[in-house]
């Protein structure tokens, strides 16, 4: 690899083949982190949907780190609410990661996002993390990681007495040193209203 060449690449998946791909990945990556295999049913699921996944990729082996997928339409209700939705806000879930990687990739992801939120007009990005009870502590501990490592906020809670949803939210900023980094190969579009999904 050349020195100046970011280590990283983001970009779209590039067929089914790929999709087939990051779907061994993505279980891979689960059991290497002690997971349970239906930890990662949404995220393989998800990677059939019309929403976007990019996927960030090694440079020096072109293997694939992390995915991340974006969500540009309205935010969905509930657990959002209409004043939640009145900013225009670029949705980010099923995210996941190959362990061991050298860098804090939930970190670099989370500038990234915020970046392009910021390019594409946004005045921020959101994500949620499912609680399946009350003591979750899988749940809290990533909430905690995301809040304390990566520069999320804990927006609120909502949910049913038996499960919760915790919403986050990050400002958009530009960070003009990642190109360093990452190297970003997916088009930048304007924020769009849209209306919002219904509920499920």
């Amino acid at each position: 690899m050349h020195p100046t060449t970011p280590p990283y690449l983001i970009r779209h998946l590039d067929g089914r083949t790929e999709y087939e791909v990051l779907s061994a990945q993505v279980m891979t990556w689960r059991r290497e982190r002690e997971l349970p295999a239906e930890s990662a049913r949404p995220i393989l699921d998800s990677l059939r949907d019309e929403r976007e996944m990019a996927v960030l990729v090694d440079t020096d082996d072109n293997a694939f780190v992390a995915c991340l997928q974006l969500d540009r339409t309205a935010l969905a209700a509930p657990p959002w609410t209409d004043s939640d939705t009145a900013q225009p806000t670029l949705a980010l879930s099923c995210a996941a990661a190959a362990p061991g990687v050298g860098y804090r990739i939930g970190w670099l992801l989370t500038i990234w996002a915020r970046h392009y939120a910021a390019l594409c007009d946004y005045t921020r990005v959101a994500c949620t993390v499912p609680l399946r009870h009350h003591r979750d502590s899988a749940g809290e501990r990533l909430i905690g990681h995301l809040v304390d490592e990566c520069g999320w906020n804990r927006h609120r809670s909502a949910g049913p007495p038996d499960g919760l949803v915790v919403l986050l939210t990050a400002d958009a900023c530009r960070a003009d040193s990642l190109d360093a980094f990452i190297t970003t190969e997916i088009p930048v579009l304007p924020a769009v209203s849209a209306e919002k999904e219904p509920a499920s």
